[in-house]
């Protein structure tokens, strides 16, 4: 398989700890379909960069690539093409979406621990203690999930062309106005009118307004109810703990970091006026470094919030940014996305929030992340991306989830979105929430010898692992792309000094 990483590690990631349990079996392949052509072949061989045009492109794509290999294939071609800028970055959107509507499943897991380790699987991931590879063709990895039956709705309205099915809110604006007195309070000013950041705030119908609400934030390439809906939004609807309140931020979150902070920010301070409660914040992935942006630069939101519980974060972003961004090192005209390029590993963003304590918790904080994380690297113990320090003493716990649980079921092969499904990582959802500080280890050790958490089903694997290739697709069909991220606001001066 071709490979276009672009960065590596700096240090071998080995855990130092007795050896784990063993991997489960080797992920799936596909039955073969003997009627299936080629992808692309003979069609980008030897053109040495030149233009193909996009109509034979998208033709020479069979209408079912119902075979792993030639699955396979088809992505190393493609990443191939883009890198020689034999398809250009404008036609990068149709060639995906082509594939990814050709990509029938052939395969299905039939057991929970199947469908946990899929996502691990597909990016060669085998030892519960390292990392997965760091050279990898995330086209074909993804391909590979599709085809293993990790699919949802959303990836296929993406494919077909159309939009994300996002439920948003009529909200009306709370009183006081709060988005007017920003900067009296101490707070960077927003920048997006009020009235859209009211309508990224959903609020199911099946909210109570009697339990603590419970504010989702999502991951990169995603909305808020498709991230969490199928797993711990699920889990705490049907609890006495919390009610969910989902964010649909614009663009997937592909836009600039700065701006979808605005979006947590108000909803902070909107869900606690509106409830008369202090919510909890839950986030995944990039969500956590959104809502570390918020507390950072809207300092009042601290004190109207319980927790914030992170899966999976990249505070300190990721080595493996750029694989996401086929064609960039080669300078192809397809770039990246904005909020991309600020999780690249010590990017200008996290090189900003992190000064002046930013890598420090601003209210109780719990993490759960993932030796086997094929999104966020480095993600091992202390010196993960998903670790956050305590300066300002507030409470915090970093729960690495192949050490806590070590040889366990619930500390095996989880990848980047798998925590989500976790039991130990719902065990201290719940802990913290049910507790003052952060959710402790010590008081959830029985959680360990679980596969996923209690009530999840394999359907709710599936959807939640859908989250990988439905993030990929909406990356890569996203116009237009960037060649750098973006300034740090003024803003950023001023603020956020303590």
């Amino acid at each position: 398989m071709r490979s276009y990483a672009l960065l590596t590690l700096v240090a071998p990631l080995v855990l130092a700890l007795p050896a784990p349990a063993p991997a489960p079996l080797p992920f799936p392949s596909p039955q073969t379909n003997n009627q299936e052509t080629n992808v692309l072949t003979g069609l980008l061989a030897g053109l040495g960069g030149a233009v193909v045009n996009l109509g034979s492109i998208l033709d020479a794509i069979p209408a079912v690539l119902g075979d792993l290999g030639t699955a396979l294939e088809a992505a190393d071609e493609v990443v191939s093409a883009i890198e020689n800028g034999t398809i250009l970055g404008t036609d990068v959107p149709a060639v995906v979406q082509k594939l990814f509507k050709a990509a029938k499943p052939t395969a299905s897991p039939t057991t929970l621990t199947d469908a946990v380790n899929l996502e691990a699987k597909a990016w060669g991931a085998t030892n519960p203690s390292q990392a997965p590879p760091t050279s990898q063709n995330i086209l074909g990895n993804v391909l590979g999930l599709l085809l293993n039956g990790v699919n949802n709705a959303d990836i296929t309205s993406i494919a077909n062309g159309f939009a994300m099915n996002v439920p948003l809110s009529n909200n009306k604006a709370a009183s006081p106005n709060f988005y007017k007195i920003q900067t009296l309070l101490g707070n960077a000013p927003f920048s997006v009118p009020e009235s859209q950041l009211l309508q990224a705030i959903y609020i199911p119908p099946e909210f109570t307004g009697q339990k603590q609400p419970i504010i989702f934030v999502p991951g990169t390439g995603t909305i808020g109810s498709t991230n969490f809906q199928p797993n711990i939004g699920k889990l705490l609807s049907q609890s006495t703990i919390g009610d969910p309140v989902y964010l649909q931020i614009p663009n997937n979150l592909l836009g600039d970091i700065q701006t979808s902070a605005e979006y947590v920010s108000y909803a902070i301070q909107y869900i606690n006026q509106l409830t008369s409660k202090k919510p909890a914040v839950i986030t995944w992935s990039q969500g956590s470094l959104v809502s570390q942006w918020a507390f950072k630069y809207w300092k009042t939101t601290r004190a109207m919030v319980t927790d914030l519980i992170s899966i999976s974060p990249d505070f300190d972003g990721t080595i493996l940014a750029l694989l996401l961004c086929p064609g960039f090192a080669s300078g192809n005209a397809f770039a990246c996305t904005e909020a991309v390029f600020q999780q690249v590993y010590n990017s200008n963003f996290i090189t900003t929030l992190k000064s002046n304590n930013g890598d420090s918790a601003y209210v109780p904080t719990t993490t759960v992340y993932t030796a086997t994380d094929e999104i966020v690297q480095p993600q091992i113990g202390n010196s993960a991306s998903g670790f956050i320090s305590d300066a300002r003493g507030v409470g915090t716990s970093n729960t690495f989830l192949q050490g806590a649980c070590l040889a366990l079921p619930a500390g095996t092969l989880y990848g980047h979105a798998g925590v989500l499904i976790n039991p130990t990582a719902y065990a201290l959802v719940v802990d913290a929430l049910t507790h003052d500080g952060p959710g402790d280890f010590n008081r959830v050790t029985a959680s360990c010898v679980d596969v996923v958490a209690p009530g999840i089903g394999i359907g709710d694997v599936l959807a939640t692992e859908a989250l990988i290739p439905e993030a990929a697709l909406n990356i890569l069909s996203y116009l237009p792309k960037v060649a750098a991220e973006p300034a740090i606001r003024a803003y950023a001066g001023v603020y956020g000094q303590s």
